[in-house]
């Protein structure tokens, strides 16, 4: 996050969206809105599932007792991740095979050319006109329709950190491009961006196929296993800063590669297929950033807990409700359970938070430190999170449960997209707090963490999915309170 001078521009587009967010809350039954996704409507079924799924953890990885593939792989070596790959690639195309008829027009999947293993610690050998050597990598070969994986150090690294989902993860997303290619769904002007969107898309549709249970050799759970999944995702992000939608070799910020994941596990292989340039330039997070200060973080300290604080008032100002206090101490308080680092107190109308806590949570990650934190956005989440809940409580809604902890997520995620300034005219911001490039993705990072309270009530009970918390937030991000307030309404 960072800060603009005094005279930055400003927007007008919260007041409406508030009051309408509220206006909903009040009269729940006369209010609608399309949103994207899989629809829902007021007071529809309870929001502990994924997409339709129970969710719930257990399981995830390979089968216990089911025969390894009868698929040939080139130059593999045989060994515990090669099979783990072979199987995942069978997975896919026999999931291909029957789903590929009935998304595009009865045409038939062929089968892909081959599968190549290879070692990009040794010297020598060449694949799609690429050197091997050095080449951590894993793709897919258009012009000789081949997918090709290295055994030596991408997929091992991913599995030492994901468990073997990674390697089924990142080879289904490689045969994506496999379909694509045989599907025709990618038009001639389409940048890379589009290419890699529409592939995590179709890893999506793919794992709710694993996930209803009907993949031969693997199996996942809607609650800790997509957690995994899509944290796969978010770890081979584009760098945040570094590039933009309109880069030639754009893959795509964490945040838009889960969204993508997220509708084709919702919504469906055909959802993929309608993913072009403007799909992808209308929800992607990869702007321009208007100011070279943004690359910056935001220090947690209590001047800049000021200056959101001033950001929320802004962005709520026309609810009505009576702003929080904002203490930097823990304070005990009737009827809640205290959480950390940050709390909210309804008998007081109070927000405390730890300071030292939050700038341990504010500290920027590092890939090879368990203990390292999120990012300044996340932290600074964490507050309005509990800022959030005094909105709420100011409306009369419940603070406790999953709807509340999701309720959370989505505003959240509506104040972030109010802090977006883009060259492209697609958002007015808010007040003198801009995002950073990398901002949401701390918040994807932190949403699908263990001890988050970005989607969590008032206790601090998390929302056990973490699918579900991201797409709440994904949700206020994209299109304002509205879907707050309709689709998690009691």
């Amino acid at each position: 996050m960072a800060p603009v001078s005094a005279g930055g521009p400003r927007g007008t587009r919260v007041g409406g969206a508030v009051l309408a967010l509220l206006a909903c809350i009040s009269m729940v039954s006369g209010c609608s809105r399309v949103i994207s996704g899989t629809p829902t409507t007021a007071g529809g079924p309870a929001v502990d599932d994924v997409a339709g799924l129970p969710a719930s953890n257990g399981p995830t990885g390979p089968r216990d007792g089911v025969a390894d593939a009868d698929l040939p792989v080139e130059g593999t070596d045989h060994g515990e991740i090669d099979g783990v790959a072979r199987n995942a690639v069978s997975d896919v195309q026999d999931y291909w095979k029957v789903v590929f008829p009935e998304a595009f027009d009865g045409k038939q999947f062929d089968a892909v050319g081959k599968f190549v293993s290879y070692d990009s610690t040794a010297l020598g050998g060449e694949l799609c006109g690429q050197q091997t050597r050095g080449l951590s990598n894993a793709f897919y070969c258009g012009k000789e329709d081949f997918v090709a994986w290295d055994r030596a150090d991408l997929l091992p690294r991913l599995e030492n950190s994901f468990g073997p989902i990674a390697v089924v993860t990142v080879l289904a997303h490689e045969m994506g491009h496999a379909v694509q290619q045989r599907a025709g769904t990618m038009a001639e002007k389409d940048s890379t961006l589009v290419s890699e969107q529409q592939a995590d898309c179709f890893t999506g549709s793919f794992f709710r196929h694993v996930a209803e249970g009907d993949a031969k050799h693997f199996q996942v759970s809607t609650g800790d296993g997509l957690n995994k999944v899509m944290g796969v995702l978010s770890y081979i992000r584009d760098t945040p800063g570094e590039s933009d939608f309109t880069g030639a070799d754009a893959h795509g910020s964490a945040f838009d590669r889960v969204t993508a994941f997220q509708f084709g596990f919702s919504d469906g292989p055909k959802r993929c297929a309608e993913m072009d340039a403007d799909d992808v330039k209308q929800r992607t997070t990869q702007f321009r950033f208007w100011k070279q200060a943004q690359e910056s973080d935001l220090p947690v300290d209590e001047k800049n807990l000021a200056a959101v604080q001033e950001s929320l008032r802004q962005v709520f100002k026309d609810t009505g409700a009576l702003p929080p206090h904002l203490v930097t101490e823990p304070l005990a308080c009737t009827g809640v359970r205290g959480t950390s680092p940050v709390a909210y107190c309804p008998g007081t109308n109070t927000v405390s938070l730890s300071l030292d806590d939050l700038q341990r949570i504010a500290t920027p990650p590092a890939k090879d430190d368990a203990n390292s934190g999120y990012g300044d956005f996340a932290a600074y989440a964490q507050v309005a999170s509990r800022y959030a809940l005094s909105v709420q409580e100011a409306a009369g809604l419940p603070l406790t449960g999953q709807n509340a902890g999701l309720r959370t997520a989505c505003m959240v995620g509506a104040w972030s997209g109010l802090l977006v300034e883009d060259p492209i005219g697609q958002r007015n911001p808010v007040g003198e707090l801009r995002m950073a490039p990398g901002d949401i993705d701390e918040g994807v990072a932190a949403l699908l963490g263990d001890d988050s309270l970005i989607a969590a009530d008032v206790n601090g009970d998390q929302v056990p999915a973490g699918f579900a918390r991201i797409e709440a937030f994904r949700l206020g991000f994209q299109d304002g309170f509205a879907p707050c307030s309709t689709k998690y309404s009691t």
